[in-house]
């Protein structure tokens, strides 16, 4: 049984102690928090001791390992003291408010031996994988574009804004599709409700092969969205996260160019349509995976798919994101992890 210590209990951490607690295979030992009320909430609950002092967790020797729902700006110190302390660490997303902060956690992590993953909980989500083994496959050809709408009316942040919330995510989602990080981006968004954190945020990121995502994320919209879209050169899909039967959707569609010969009129592309397919998917629970995942990594020695690593790759993308936005939408590189 491995004994885990969870600080933060606000929106998300409560979804956490229960995954942790579903399988079996760990015991929530602590659950801490600055908020007397939450911790109230959970202490009914749940058996794991409450309390407001984060070194209760460091020095308890029985505690294998830590998992962080904070906001975003105290990711580094807590995860940083948790290392540090030989606790492993599972950190909600983003890893860190900075590249630099990421780099130094991989670097406390090797150091004392401990596991460290990031909280990208859409690659343990089945149909993302389901699509992503579509792309390996070549089912869909050469990707050429793949679009990222994820909007709903609230919840609205202030220690993020909607790039860092929401744009994690299909960052993440995106350099697992393709393997690889994007090259650039330039980016664009505006902030209605609370002056310098944008609601609403435009990205395009340049992959090296040449396809292109773009990313639309705000907290300002009527509808509750969680769309993406990938077009190949020889079919196309859709993933609709409230699409709880079908999620995925594959288009036998594509265009094709005649040969270069005779008049113009002869020259006109054909639109090749061969149907739509809806592929079997067996849904799962993402964030009990990503939690099962983070035992199977501390039982085993083994490293995450969602290793600081990959939580650096994320930050890099945000950093640019963040940096075009402020100097009117350039186009950013994205330095190499």
């Amino acid at each position: 049984m491995i004994r885990v210590g969870l600080v933060g209990v606000g929106h998300w951490g409560p979804n956490v102690v229960r995954s942790f607690e579903s399988g079996g295979r760990a015991e929530v030992k602590w659950i801490c928090d600055l908020d007397d009320a939450a911790l109230a909430r959970m202490a009914g609950r749940h058996s794991g001791k409450t309390t407001k002092d984060f070194s209760d967790l460091l020095g308890d020797s029985d505690i294998d390992a830590i998992a962080i729902a904070t906001p975003v700006p105290t990711h580094f110190k807590l995860a940083t003291a948790a290392l540090e302390a030989g606790k492993h660490v599972l950190c909600e997303k983003p890893l860190t408010w900075t590249a630099d902060e990421c780099r130094q956690l991989i670097a406390t992590a090797e150091k004392h031996d401990r596991r460290l993953m990031v909280g990208h909980v859409f690659e343990y989500n089945a149909s993302i994988r389901a699509l992503k083994d579509l792309i390996d496959s070549g089912e869909l050809g050469e990707i050429q574009y793949m679009s990222f709408a994820r909007t709903n009316l609230g919840p609205v942040r202030t220690d993020v804004n909607a790039l860092w919330d929401l744009a994690s995510h299909d960052i993440s989602i995106m350099n697992y599709f393709l393997g690889a990080s994007p090259l650039d981006v330039t980016a664009r968004g505006h902030a209605w409700l609370n002056e310098g954190i944008e609601d609403a945020v435009f990205a395009t990121f340049r992959f090296a092969t040449g396809a292109l995502a773009h990313v639309e994320v705000s907290w300002l919209n009527p509808r509750k969205v969680r769309l993406i879209t990938v077009v190949g050169d020889k079919k196309m899909a859709v993933w609709d996260d409230l699409a709880l039967q079908h999620p995925i959707q594959v288009f036998d569609r594509h265009v094709e160019l005649p040969e270069v010969t005779g008049t113009f009129l002869e020259h006109k592309t054909a639109v090749v349509d061969g149907g739509v397919f809806l592929p079997s998917v067996r849904l799962n629970q993402p964030l009990a995976a990503e939690c099962d995942h983070f035992l199977d990594c501390v039982e085993n020695g083994t490293r995450p798919q969602t290793d600081g690593e990959n939580g650096l790759r994320v930050v890099l993308a945000l950093e640019a994101a963040t940096k075009s936005m402020a100097e009117g939408s350039i186009v950013t590189p994205i330095p190499d992890a």
